[in-house]
């Protein structure tokens, strides 16, 4: 793409004036597919939001009538675009692991095909994985339907493994989550070129998952949920400007959305004067940010105290892990903050959000055994398949269903001890953490 004198030039050439022995629907699919093209450079070139539909159209070659013939408007446009990038993704894995003869040479092939094509054309997968973080509940949406597109591949590709041995049921969105994580990481820094030299770390990674057939399927169950109470967080319990400043944005989020308030808001709504707000917080970013940071270091106290007192690394995970689920179904509005209404910030606050989960990884791991199973990428990967799984749960807009995450706690124990224990370890650990009085 080339900007001279402001002016865009086109990617394509133009279709010519007129009669050109094509047919009214193929003229049509012809200019979806330049504006598809237009719309991956323009927000590969200078983001999203500062790209305009004049710029797509320049590009495409095409003119606003057809663009708007085509799509209602730039985000309509742009989710086009993540779901033809996505669904090509999801071609091009079938295609590469159809035309092989094994099961394991099928995965290998079609891991390989996604991330040789990522490293080959970065710019449609960034902007599937990067830049549709910070539009709008629609994006969010459409991530999560690309993330079950891959789960079923993931939990298909299960069934064909020889000897019985698949996932538990939440196996394919741990996969798919740490999978996205390590990749989304990748191109927010601009390291489009590693997903390539990955392909075997992270089918290690991805095999620690596979549960033995002589391990019972119901070793994994879920329990039923305690029933916890409503908790104050501490940190807005405290009488100062500074707490009631981050309350305000709690509550203002929860009742307008993030993405309409502004710092005077926050400010009157608090009780003080926008300037004693912005000698907290330069801004309203800055303030989600330690809502965020508060909130997990509460979480993380509990944490530490769980794995101190625990007879076995092992069993200090399981009962972290309770403590940790525990801590954010009593805080179901910090909880729908930290994991929905930051998809209205963008990429950075996600990968900050997603930093604050390492730091629970981090906390889990530090004192077990090095990993078995993709060691270079573990702990990123169990990051992602951490949030994964609990996102899944809280981007469910029900009560009930919030309620039953401590349920959670053998799926992500088992998540987190898998690759540094093997599998038939992980779940025979966690049975003993059961039988233990302590998880009581």
């Amino acid at each position: 793409m080339s900007e001279v004198s402001g002016r865009v030039a086109p990617l394509y050439r133009r279709l010519p004036r007129g009669p050109n022995g094509m047919g009214g629907e193929k003229v049509a699919r012809n200019q979806r597919t330049r504006l598809f093209g237009a719309m991956i450079e323009s927000v590969s070139r200078r983001g999203y939001h500062a790209t305009t539909v004049a710029h797509v159209v320049a590009l495409a070659g095409v003119s606003r009538r057809a663009f708007y013939e085509q799509f209602s408007d730039k985000e309509d446009c742009f989710l086009a675009t993540h779901d033809i990038v996505v669904a090509r993704a999801r071609q091009g894995v079938l295609d590469a692991s159809r035309l092989q003869s094994g099961w394991a040479e099928g995965l290998h092939a079609g891991c390989e095909a996604l991330l040789g094509d990522i490293a080959a054309s970065p710019e449609g997968p960034r902007l599937v994985l990067v830049d549709s973080l910070g539009i709008g509940p629609r994006a969010r949406v459409r991530m999560q339907l690309a993330s079950l597109t891959f789960e079923r591949l993931v939990a298909c590709a299960s069934q064909l493994a020889p000897g019985g041995a698949g996932f538990p049921p939440l196996g394919p969105r741990a996969v798919v989550g740490g999978v996205r994580h390590v990749l989304f990481i990748r191109m927010l820094e601009r390291r489009e070129w590693e997903p390539c030299t990955l392909t075997d770390e992270l089918l290690d990674w991805i095999s620690s998952y596979r549960i033995p057939a002589a391990v019972r399927p119901g070793a994994l169950g879920l329990a039923t949920p305690p029933r916890l109470p409503p908790a104050p967080a501490a940190f807005l319990a405290r009488e100062d400007g500074r707490a009631r400043a981050l309350g305000s944005l709690v509550q203002l989020t929860l009742e307008e959305g993030y993405s309409r308030l502004s710092d005077q808001q926050i400010a009157q709504f608090a009780g003080i004067s926008t300037e004693a707000f912005h000698k907290q917080f330069p801004s309203k970013e800055e303030c989600l940010l330690a809502v965020l940071d508060e909130f997990f270091q509460e979480a993380l106290r509990a944490v530490s105290g769980r794995l101190e007192n625990a007879d076995s690394w092992p069993q200090g995970v399981h009962l972290a892990m309770a403590a940790f689920l525990d801590h954010l179904a009593a805080h179901e509005a910090l909880l729908r903050i930290a994991f929905i209404n930051l998809f209205e910030v963008g990429p950075n606050m996600i990968g900050r959000m997603t930093t604050s989960v390492e730091s629970l990884t981090k906390l889990l791991t530090e004192h077990g055994p090095p990993p078995r199973h993709g060691p270079r990428l573990t702990l990123e990967a169990v990051t992602g398949a951490v949030w994964a799984i609990i996102f899944g749960y809280v981007a469910h807009i029900s009560s009930d269903r919030l309620s039953r995450l401590p349920c959670l706690v053998d799926h992500l124990t088992f998540t987190v001890l898998a690759p540094y224990t093997g599998p038939r370890a992980a779940v025979e650990a966690i049975q003993a953490a059961r039988r233990s009085p302590r998880s009581v």
